[in-house]
């Protein structure tokens, strides 16, 4: 369970993170929220679909690592060290939340997590001041925040546009087992092609065209999943 704290030198100075991507529990992790300023770089590696939000019920754009709950292709063929690490798992196990006392946006650790510790890492502080590192993880909160406003109104295109469809992946493996993966939409390429010109010009205008054309073309890594898990079936 998380323990969310306030970062602070006077509570904090000895502390240090071991990397984001080292994380138990991104062994587990099938897919991750993404936002639109890395969308076309983590399509470069993972099928990018939409699914919505548990908590919200909103729309995100998401980045698949496996095809069953609990479950990461990447991690488990020892390729997820090669593969583009998600600004929502750079920025952990800093979060943003509402300080207790001053009621203003503050950045907060979670000291339950598995990197937070004091031998190894990056340190947080260093002589009393903030550490680069915890600057950058900083930064990287800020973009991850901004980039879920701007999800929000590229989501709401898509939808006054009925861009986004449920898609339905049939999956047949090499030993025989097939499976059905639910719950994931895609942009609909028929719906796609009768937008009017001035929401085509709209979606130009926005950098959209590109972010759904990466989109679009990252579904064939699906077939890279189904290969690295015929790979894993065979080697039991």
């Amino acid at each position: 369970m998380q323990q969310l704290e306030t970062v602070s030198s006077e509570h904090h100075s000895k502390l240090k993170v071991l990397p984001s991507g080292l994380r138990e529990n991104n062994a587990q992790l099938h897919l991750c929220h993404i936002v639109l300023a890395e969308l076309e770089q983590a399509a470069q590696f993972y099928p990018i679909f939409f699914a919505k939000d548990s908590d919200t019920g909103q729309f995100q754009p998401v980045a698949l690592f496996g095809l069953s709950v609990d479950e990461n292709l990447y991690h488990d063929s020892g390729l997820w060290e090669k593969c583009y690490l998600p600004l929502k798992l750079q920025s952990q196990p800093f979060y943003l939340r509402q300080d207790p006392q001053t009621q203003r946006p503050s950045l907060a650790i979670d000291i339950k997590d598995s990197r937070v510790q004091t031998q190894q890492g990056d340190a947080l502080f260093i002589n009393g001041k903030a550490s680069p590192y915890l600057e950058q993880q900083s930064v990287i909160l800020s973009e991850l925040t901004q980039g879920f406003v701007l999800n929000s109104a590229f989501i709401n295109d898509l939808l006054d546009n009925n861009l986004l469809e449920p898609v339905t992946l049939d999956i047949q493996y090499q030993d025989g087992q097939a499976q059905q993966l639910t719950g994931l939409y895609t942009i609909n390429k028929e719906q796609l092609v009768k937008v009017p010109s001035e929401r085509q010009k709209h979606f130009e205008q926005q950098g959209y065209i590109a972010l759904l054309s990466a989109a679009m073309s990252s579904v064939s890594h699906v077939s890279t999943l189904i290969d690295i898990k015929n790979r894993l079936k065979q080697q039991g």
